[in-house]
């Protein structure tokens, strides 16, 4: 159980650290990592006591486990403090409905500012990718696909729009663009 424990808060570690590029896995809180393994710090200290097995052994090797379970979840609060608060404005799907660009907003510090993502539609691997950032800006007027690989993103209502385009099998776009 204790060696379950352990691979399941490796797997939230690396959806967490995967989770810019496959969004789907957002919902998954990093503190449930440091969770995973002081849960097997505990299983691993109750285990002896329970089989009667070894005790000394099990303790000095779970309490080097806890040494490096405290500093995690340090870390882990810490990078909780600094959440966005980022929350959808709109979504625009596009003709084929493969992609879905969306704006969202969000704080940067105690700056408002807007970023626009291009997204896949299907399945748990969706990918993500940044076309669009503004530090201290309000979200574009209006965000939109052209044809199968061009993005159109209007700042201001009378302002040339912003051109780019993506490569859809490889999810990259030609030309982001941001500003800090």
């Amino acid at each position: 159980m204790a060696f379950g424990l352990f691979v399941a808060g490796l797997g939230v570690a690396v959806a967490v650290a995967k989770s810019d590029r496959y969004y789907r896995f957002d919902w998954i809180p990093a503190w449930l990592m440091p969770l995973c393994w002081t849960g097997a710090i505990v299983v691993l200290v109750l285990g002896p006591a329970v089989c009667g097995d070894r005790q000394r052994v099990w303790v000095s090797f779970a309490a080097l486990l806890g040494l490096v379970t405290i500093p995690l979840w340090v870390l882990t609060m810490f990078a909780l403090m600094w959440d966005d608060g980022s929350r959808e404005v709109k979504v625009t799907v596009s003709a084929d409905g493969r992609h879905e660009l969306v704006t969202e907003y969000f704080h940067n510090t105690i700056d408002p500012s807007c970023r626009v993502w291009l997204r896949e539609r299907d399945g748990l691997f969706a990918r993500q990718t940044l076309v669009w950032k503004r530090i201290e800006a309000n979200c574009p007027t209006s965000v939109e696909f052209w044809d199968d690989s061009t993005i159109g993103i209007t700042e201001y209502a009378k302002r040339e729009p912003f051109k780019t385009t993506f490569d859809a099998d490889r999810m990259e776009v030609a030309k982001p663009f941001t500003l800090p």
